[in-house]
């Protein structure tokens, strides 16, 4: 008997390597029928299983084959990627302790472990898991990166850097980890740690353009002759896409350092057009230009059961526009001030909370909505006792209904800047994560949106709603600053217009550098030299 289900097990390993499933089916099938203990049967088995796409039978099998031989990698592995596609987190979670019990030192189980645990939205657990990755080896960049990732993502800046530091002394070296020590420095504001990073790393990765893509905002030198000749000299349509990007968006810089604004912005159309085909966002254009639009008009008839919740008395600031309208600065002065104001930045809470019960039981939507919101700015870190906070997520112009609903005494700002500057700079500042800030037509789309939005609320809910045009801010800032803090509800002093001077001040907007120089109008007008650029936009949008 044993030599035959040996026999068997050989012919059926030999079909399997050759991609001939059916007939390594029936091998292996015989085999269990003679005896239920050949594990590598079960684990044949379940991988023609998971080839077919039949999860649930690959599962069964993969587990009968782990129950008879627990400490086998290849068959855990198999079972947990089973268990994920399946969405059975727990299970997979319970898998991976169950076999690291046993073999506590396997660095890549805990790695996977780690991943589930993040999937799974253990937070804590995961970073546990992360940092005994690194203790069992200091080498594991994907531990360091995926613990800072972590601890970026629940706002631990400083940890999430150090993390990353320590990688880099361990003498690991990728792009990723010199991108993100050096956006963590220019955060911070550290730029003279930022320049000397990404000097460090055009250094090490000669032929990236990405680092001198980004040192290029904090040191115009790195536009040098050498560099603008090796890029007229390449093919941009042969390199690989990202690179097409840099190519595009470095030659930008230069037509703005010899004072060419048309063809600068020819090049950052060109730059744009590659970005946008080559990113994968989490929501499309039309998410921000349409869905969100409609989003109030959809549940605005079921506003009746708000009646039965309790309101809330907290009065946290939220704050609205376009990009690139001096949301940011707004947002600084406002947290400078001698009270203390949790500073959210761009949460998005409201909008992620809003697209994902939309279209659900109406019945619950508003105990959702409320429950979820509620969670999602605590684990922020926003939600704490006797404080107020800010949310700068600008894509909020839209749900003004949803903000009030949730929090009746919330404060609205709104930034109002000149069309032409914001549209300028979003062109100018590459916004990664918003898929209609690379083509025009989208861009001006939104803004006339915003427009539209922001009328219909201020009619609404004039009281709620503060306009502040960014103009008149920086060219009379106290007297601005003060009212904006009155309407607020807060006290001003000084500080309010000294925020620069802060050592704990972070941005992760495209206006980290800005904000820390004190307020001024060196960019007031900056955008007019771009105007026969927009020649043929001004025939169809008026406002510009």
């Amino acid at each position: 008997m044993e030599s035959e289900i040996k026999a068997l097990m050989q012919e059926g390993n030999q079909y399997l390597k050759a991609q001939n499933l059916s007939d390594a089916k029936k091998n292996y099938l015989e085999v269990i029928s003679k005896t239920d203990t050949e594990s590598e049967a079960f684990y044949g088995l379940g991988w023609i299983s998971y080839k077919e796409q039949k999860a649930q039978e690959a599962c069964d099998y993969l587990s009968k084959a782990c129950s008879l031989d627990p400490l086998n990698k290849n068959y855990l592995q198999g079972l947990s990627e089973i268990y994920l596609q399946l969405g059975e987190l727990q299970a997979a979670i319970k898998l991976f302790q169950a076999y690291l019990k046993e073999k506590p030192s396997d660095v890549d189980v805990y790695l996977k472990y780690a991943f589930t645990l993040a999937k799974n939205k253990e937070t804590d657990l995961s970073i546990q898991a992360l940092k005994q990755c690194i203790e069992l080896n200091p080498k594991e960049l994907a531990a360091y990166m995926s613990l800072g990732e972590l601890l970026y993502h629940l706002m631990q800046y400083r940890e999430a850097q150090a993390v990353y530091i320590d990688a880099l002394n361990n003498d690991l070296k990728s792009e990723g980890l010199y991108k993100n020590i050096s956006k963590l420095h220019i955060d911070f504001g550290e730029l003279d740690q930022a320049k000397v990073v990404l000097e460090n790393a055009i250094n090490c990765f000669p032929d990236s353009l990405v680092f001198p893509y980004r040192l290029s905002s904090l040191d115009k030198s790195v536009l040098s002759p050498e560099l603008f000749n090796k890029l007229s000299h390449q093919d941009p349509n042969s390199a690989a896409p990202d690179k097409q990007f840099y190519h595009y968006w470095l030659l930008s810089k230069y037509a703005e350092k010899e004072y060419e604004p048309i063809l600068e912005m020819e090049y950052l159309a060109k730059a744009h057009e590659v970005y946008i085909k080559t990113t994968a966002f989490p929501y499309d254009a039309d998410h921000y230009l349409k869905e969100l639009k409609q989003a109030s008009l959809t549940v605005k008839e079921k506003f009746e059961p708000l009646k039965n919740v309790q309101p809330s008395e907290l009065s946290p600031i939220f704050i609205v526009g376009v990009p690139r309208c001096g949301s940011t600065l707004i947002e600084n002065i406002i947290c400078s001030g001698p009270e203390q104001i949790i500073k959210g930045e761009e949460s998005s809470v409201i909008s992620h909370v809003v697209m994902e019960n939309l279209g659900k039981d109406d019945s619950d939507f508003w105990l959702n909505f409320q429950n979820q919101s509620n969670e999602n700015f605590q684990r922020n870190g926003l939600l704490k006792e006797n404080l107020r906070f800010t949310d700068k997520s600008l894509e909020n112009i839209f749900l003004i209904d949803f903000i009030l609903a949730l929090y009746p005494k919330a404060k609205i700002i709104y930034c109002e800047r000149t069309p032409l500057a914001s549209i300028v700079s979003i062109l100018k500042n590459n916004m990664v994560s918003l898929p209609w800030a690379h083509k025009l037509e989208d861009i001006l789309q939104y803004v006339e949106n915003s427009q539209k939005a922001i009328e219909k609320y201020t009619e609404e809910y004039p009281a709620s709603i503060y306009k502040i045009k960014y103009e008149d801010l920086v060219t009379n800032p106290e007297d601005e600053s003060k009212k904006l803090m009155a309407f607020c509800d807060l006290e001003w002093n000084e500080s309010c217009l000294s925020f620069h001077n802060k050592n704990d001040l972070i941005s992760k907007t495209a206006s980290h550098i800005q904000i820390r120089k004190k307020i001024n109008q060196n960019s007031l007008y900056h955008y007019k030299s771009y105007e026969p650029f927009f020649f043929d936009a001004k025939q169809h949008y008026t406002w510009l």
